[in-house]
């Protein structure tokens, strides 16, 4: 994530910017605030940020950082207007990206809709939080938000950083050398297809498939026992056979791996 960002940079490195908007009915701002505050001060990865230094990034902590945290008064607003003009807001905050070695790496944007209602637009770099760490920050937020306690976590992200440098890298490198020992060629895709006459750089393909598609594809997954990501991964790797015309195709994918030997590896 951090390679494509760098990468992205004259984007704002919005390769992996993530967007989080919901309407929330009767909510008290200024304890919503507080208890987002109380969230980025107890959890380091929150405040950390990204130098590039030489051939080895570092991730380094704050020790203290302010939330950038926004409140607007749209409920004088026409209706008509107003989804139009929060869909901008999102976009405009989106666009702006983050500078990757100033933390913290995350926004929040709550917009007043009506006389008891807001609009929260939280935006995040996915360098921060994983799906599985999302669902626990917004859970413990609604915590604080509640006056609940909230436990100290067990285990922090450097404990895992910890973990990861002290593994054997010879061992790693054996074990893929094996498992791919048969690929004699790399799967590129793009070499099977005409060259653009002129320009470069990153594209969006989209496809939305009909609901009837989405069942079809629900109902054979569950069939086979698998997820409907393990669908789409086999439909990716049957066109990337199909267009290169190898015998053996592979492809990478990210998954949010937790090992079981760090201690309190799934509440970080």
């Amino acid at each position: 994530m951090l390679y494509h960002s760098v990468a992205r940079s004259d984007a704002g490195g919005g390769a992996y910017i993530n967007q989080l908007r919901v309407d929330i009915d009767g909510l008290d701002a200024g304890r919503f605030a507080a208890a987002w505050r109380d969230a980025l001060r107890s959890h380091d990865t929150l405040r950390t940020g990204f130098l590039q230094r030489g051939e080895q990034p570092l991730q380094w902590v704050a020790r203290d950082v302010v939330l950038p945290y926004a409140e607007e008064d749209w409920s004088l607003r026409a209706p008509a207007s107003l989804g139009v003009a929060l869909d901008e807001l999102a976009a405009a905050d989106l666009a702006r990206g983050f500078d990757l070695e100033r933390p913290p790496l995350m926004r929040l944007t709550l917009v007043r809709t009506a006389a008891a209602r807001h609009h929260l637009v939280w935006t995040v770099h996915h360098l921060l939080v994983d799906g599985w760490s999302t669902s626990q920050l917004l859970g413990e937020v609604l915590q604080r938000y509640a006056g609940e306690a909230v436990a100290a976590p067990e285990g922090r992200f450097a404990d895992y950083i910890d973990w990861l440098q002290a593994r054997d890298a010879q061992a790693a490198q054996a074990f893929w050398s094996g498992s791919l020992a048969g690929f004699d060629t790399p799967t590129r895709l793009a070499e099977t297809l005409a060259a653009p006459a002129s320009g470069s750089g990153y594209g969006l393909l989209q496809h939305a498939c009909s609901a009837a598609q989405t069942e079809r594809l629900a109902a054979y997954g569950r069939a086979q026992k698998v997820t409907m990501n393990t669908v789409v991964q086999a439909v990716w790797l049957l066109l990337l056979q199909r267009y290169t015309g190898q015998r053996r195709v592979a492809f990478g994918a990210t998954v949010a791996g937790r090992p079981a030997e760090v201690p309190g590896a799934q509440q970080m």
